[in-house]
């Protein structure tokens, strides 16, 4: 709409340097002022150009005034963007979604970020007194709950065996890829450690480094290790999804704008962990319908009840059972013949 208006501007001017009388003939044979206006009229403005670009000190059609052309050129700058990208950073499959993105950290790199992000907030805590003792039997419950889910995400992505990786059996499906394999090295020799806040804002949050920070206040909402384990699987589907090192997530525009896909990618990696743990992922629904009668939509996140839905889906639903379904068979026969 600005190029329209500023091109009707240019012509308007033209016409009146024009010194012929209305019904004449100027520019060389072109069509008179009238005729010009009526192509403005109609929004001919390549007809009006085209009249006027051909005089002598008239207005010149440049090709960036041409929308389509500086779409064209638009989109060759982004694309010369995206392989200079390409050609810089790895490309990496996320499991079970089989996205492919590209990373901008090493491994080291992304541990050695998330730990000094942590480390700040962690003495900030400190300095206002809000850690609660590490002898806190709360603590214990957490990290039981966490090491159940950390297991479940090392067998079911193939760390202890490449062989029997249930996780990735049951997407197979969703292999966009062909036979690149999913990158989980990331994972191998995470030393996880439980902090909780005296915060009353429910909240949990793991970095990449193995760092587990939840609140008083969310252990308050979620009183069962069901919906712990819930939260805890989300926040390491973010993890294994290698999301605080994507492309993606160094630019503030870009981190806004794919934000709730992760987080939807998050939800999607957690109920398939949750089901590999042992926990019966119908207790995802849950703690989202629980969440969805307290939270409201934000920019960042998408909204509870859209979240459910997808996490709703049969597909999904069905594959975060079959994983259930056999470990709670593993279990038994565990149980019966080993113990």
């Amino acid at each position: 709409m600005n190029f329209l208006r500023n091109t009707r501007s240019l012509l308007s001017q033209s016409m009146l340097r024009c010194k012929a009388p209305p019904a004449a003939r100027c520019y060389h044979g072109h069509a008179a002022p009238q005729r010009l206006m009526q192509d403005l009229g109609s929004s001919n403005i390549k007809a009006a150009c085209r009249r006027l670009s051909t005089s002598p000190g008239s207005f010149v059609l440049r090709w960036y005034h041409d929308p389509r052309k500086v779409a064209a050129a638009t989109a060759i700058t982004l694309s010369a963007t995206v392989m200079a990208a390409c050609s810089r950073y790895d490309r990496e499959i996320v499991p079970c979604t089989y996205r492919s993105h590209l990373v901008v950290y090493s491994h080291q790199e992304e541990r050695d970020l998330s730990d000094s992000y942590f480390a700040e907030h962690k003495a900030e805590l400190v300095e206002k007194n809000m850690i609660v003792d590490p002898h806190d039997p709360r603590i214990a419950r957490v990290r039981l709950v966490a090491e159940r889910i950390v297991h479940a995400a090392h067998r079911g992505l193939g760390l202890y065996d490449s062989n029997d990786a249930p996780m990735l059996r049951v997407t197979q499906k969703r292999r966009r890829w062909g036979k690149a394999r999913p990158n989980t090295s990331h994972l191998n020799g995470i030393k996880w450690e439980v902090t909780i806040a005296k915060d009353l804002n429910p909240n949990a949050r793991l970095t990449p480094s193995g760092q587990i920070l939840v609140t008083t206040g969310f252990l308050d909402r979620y009183k069962t290790d069901a919906e712990l384990a819930v939260v805890l699987a989300h926040e390491v589907g973010h993890i294994i999804a290698r999301q605080s090192a994507d492309i993606y997530d160094i630019h503030l525009l870009l981190h806004n704008i794919f934000s709730r896909r992760r987080e939807i990618e998050a939800d999607y990696i957690g109920i398939l962990l949750l089901g590999a743990a042992g926990f019966h992922p119908q207790w995802a629904l849950v703690v989202l319908e629980k969440a969805a009668k307290v939270e409201t939509t934000s920019f960042n996140y998408p909204n509870p009840k859209k979240r459910l839905q997808l996490l709703s889906e049969a597909k999904t639903m069905n594959e975060a059972l079959e994983l259930y379904r056999e470990v709670i068979a593993m279990d038994k026969v565990t149980d019966r013949y080993f113990r």
